[in-house]
């Protein structure tokens, strides 16, 4: 039924008494009605403007206002009306519009060139903004006038204007807060371009008095205690200045101004720590901020954090070079930080011990290294251990592989070797200079290469294997024997699973055939004689068959098949300390998706029992018992180095990281003990020292 204007007016009567009476939402209601009742009803939608203001929806009172500016074109007040309402809901560009349209109809309407001052400064258009402001104070001069006009003149930089303007505006309305606060602001500004001392004095104190005359009318005015913390700051009273900005936070204003405020404060107070605490908060929420991360740099070195400084300057730096707001000489000042923090912390850990260099290929007998007599060139690995970082490893004069970054690297290097050379000599030198060398004795060999045969897949006399057509993945076993004992078997550059160092041995790996017709064996014992034999792949022609209907699964069976769970707990320590409160309390609840079959439990393994244990006795009960899946959970000590992660063995020693267990390569060692194999995991619970150790783990 529709509704007359009699009725528009009469919910808006009913609007009117529940807004007074405090009743938001069903005042809210009945202005609806009424606008239903009588669409374009300009009473109903400024009412319902009114009501949204009080109900803090400034963007629903912003649209109400400008459908009645629309419907009242040559309504200078209702323009008005909605320039403010645009500036409160932060759309300044519609409000300097609206301004615009009053002041076209009246150049005398005050409200609409204020509201003009304010969104012109909002839009950052200081010119707007100053010959908005001259034209409202020519045309009356009243507190707000000069307070605006001082704002516009603080933007376009004249300060000595502005004071003035705000000494007017507080000596006729002492209760002026805002003025307070822009008088502060203005006194801070003037401190840096007055060059005699005794007036940089003067200006801090007035910002002070004005902040503390202000702050006695409202306590609890942040902007005022900010202001007057700057002033402090400069008058080098940090402890003041940390106490107001301490009581921002205290008042509950926790905004990135106020922390970084006190870091600032903190750091010229010589309260480092403090300062990277808050910077810290501010980072956990603006990670990329770079004004942030230089404070926290500088106040890191000056804590003698040097790698953390050296950290933040390299991350500034990068998101510096990314990022057209800095100069070139920012980035060059930054530069600079860097090098001179990288040289502290060169010098700070100067040592004079020499690297200790240890061979492991070729294989070795005390000072002697025994190669085949079949070979002109020869691999030579090992590692190195030092405080520092290593500058240079050589081998016989080649400069041999290693990762920089690591203090403790591994090494390798491929050399000529004469017929009658008689030693190798290696060559480690540290960033310091330190050196030391290991002189080998070279001893000939037999030449006899190892024997090699392939068990599955099925091999043609020609060393062909048919797969099934669509079969893009083949489990490759095979037997490998050498009187000198197998070092290495590899499949297309892969390690394949073995028993190292015994003379005869299976080998087993998974390995994905797809765009592939050949796969390389390649086997060497450990005098560096190697069979490298190749074998064909083809796959036979598709069949096609009349698809059977797949047994109904039971409730029984478990969709992972036959699971094994491996629990491994080291605790008790030999030469670090022992972890207590160990149990398989939260591998159980972790696992408790899975149905597994059987849980092997593992306790306080040595190294060379982990490796025993992984690389025989599990792959025999697997390939035994046909398992599908194998779940590993270890507890114990873990550390990182070089960007691997180790398990800690109980005769693991805490600075000897060739002690430790490189379990990165495990979960691969698991899928190649047998083609039953179908899904792996390893979960490392371990108590890592470093931080970096759990990023490197999760």
């Amino acid at each position: 039924m529709a509704l007359s204007a009699q009725d528009g007016r009469t919910f808006l009567r009913d609007a009117e008494k529940l807004h007074k009476e405090g009743r938001l939402d069903a005042a809210l209601e009945q202005y609806g009605f009424a606008l239903r009742a009588t669409p374009g009803y300009v009473k109903a939608l400024q009412g319902r403007a009114s009501l949204y203001l009080d109900m803090g929806r400034m963007a629903d009172r912003m649209a109400d206002l400008e459908e009645v500016a629309k419907l009242t074109p040559k309504d200078g007040a209702n323009l008005t009306q909605a320039a403010v309402a645009c500036l409160d809901a932060r759309e300044p560009g519609k409000a300097r519009g609206y301004a615009d349209a009053a002041l076209a109809l009246s150049g005398r309407n005050m409200e609409a060139l204020q509201t003009k001052v304010r969104a012109c400064l909002a839009l950052k258009d200081v010119p707007c903004a100053t010959t908005t402001a001259d034209a409202a104070l020519s045309l009356k001069g009243t507190t707000d006038t000069y307070y605006l006009h001082a704002l516009s003149r603080m933007a376009s930089g004249d300060f000595t204007t502005a004071d003035a303007d705000l000494d007017k505006v507080l000596e006729w309305n002492p209760l002026y807060e805002a003025a307070y606060v822009a008088s502060g602001e203005a006194q801070l500004n003037l401190h840096k371009e007055y060059r005699g001392v005794s007036m940089q004095i003067r200006a801090l104190e007035k910002a002070i008095n004005r902040c503390t005359r202000g702050l006695e009318l409202n306590p609890g005015s942040t902007e005022l205690l900010i202001v007057r913390s700057k002033a402090f700051a400069l008058q080098k009273e940090f402890a003041k200045a940390i106490d107001d900005v301490s009581k921002c936070v205290a008042l509950g204003r926790e905004d990135s101004v106020v922390y970084f405020q006190r870091a600032l404060y903190y750091h010229g107070f010589g309260q480092e720590q403090n300062a990277v605490n808050d910077l810290n908060k501010l980072l956990l929420q603006d990670p990329d901020n770079v004004r942030f991360l230089l404070l926290r740099a500088e106040c890191r070195e000056a804590n003698l954090d040097l790698d953390g400084a050296a950290n933040d300057l390299s991350l500034a730096s990068k998101l510096m070079k990314a990022d057209a707001a800095w100069t070139a000489a920012d980035l060059k000042r930054v530069e600079e930080a860097k090098e001179r923090v990288k040289a502290r912390v060169f010098e700070m850990n100067r040592e004079g011990d020499p690297p200790s260099i240890t061979v492991l290929e070729p294989l070795r007998k005390d000072d002697v290294v025994q190669v085949s007599s079949a070979l002109d060139r020869v691999k030579v690995s090992g590692h190195i251990r030092d405080k520092s970082l290593i500058k240079s490893i050589q081998v016989q004069g080649i400069n041999a592989d290693f990762d920089p970054d690591d203090r403790s690297p591994e090494f390798r290097a491929t050399v000529p070797l004469s017929a009658t050379a008689k030693q190798i000599e290696v060559l480690a030198e540290d960033v310091y200079g330190n050196r030391s060398t290991v002189t080998l004795n070279v001893q000939r060999t037999e030449a006899e290469p190892p024997a090699l045969a392939i068990t599955l897949p099925a091999m043609s006399a020609d060393r062909v294997a048919v797969l099934p057509a669509g079969k893009n993945e083949v489990f490759v076993e095979g037997h490998a024997e050498d009187p000198s004992g197998i070092r290495s078997v590899m499949v297309d550059g892969k390690f394949a699973s073995f028993i190292p160092d015994t003379t005869s041995t299976d080998f087993s790996i998974r390995l994905d055939v797809t765009g592939k017709d050949r796969f390389t064996v390649r086997v060497e014992d450990n005098y560096g004689n190697a069979t490298e034999t190749a074998y064909m792949v083809q796959h036979a022609a598709p069949v096609v068959a009349v698809a059977k209907p797949e047994p109904e699964r039971t409730a029984a069976s478990s969709p992972m098949g036959t699971t094994w769970v491996v629990y491994i707990e080291n605790g008790n320590y030999r030469n670090m300390p022992a972890l207590t409160n160990l149990g398989m309390d939260k591998m159980r609840k972790s696992f408790a998706k899975y149905q597994a079959q059987r849980t092997i439990v593992k306790k306080n393994m040595t190294k060379t029992e982990l490796e025993r244990f992984f690389n025989i006795e599990l792959r025999d009960l697997v390939r035994k018992d046909n398992v599908n899946t194998i779940l590993v959970w270890y507890e114990g000590h873990g550390r990182s180095q070089g960007g691997k992660a180790y398990w800690v063995p109980v005769d693991g020693k805490a600075d000897d990281i060739y002690s430790f267990y490189n379990y990165g390569p495990l979960k691969g060692l698991l899928e190649n003990y047998s083609e039953s194999v179908k899904t792996t995991l390893v979960v490392s619970d371990a108590a890592g020292t470093d931080p970096s150790f759990y990023e490197l783990t999760r």
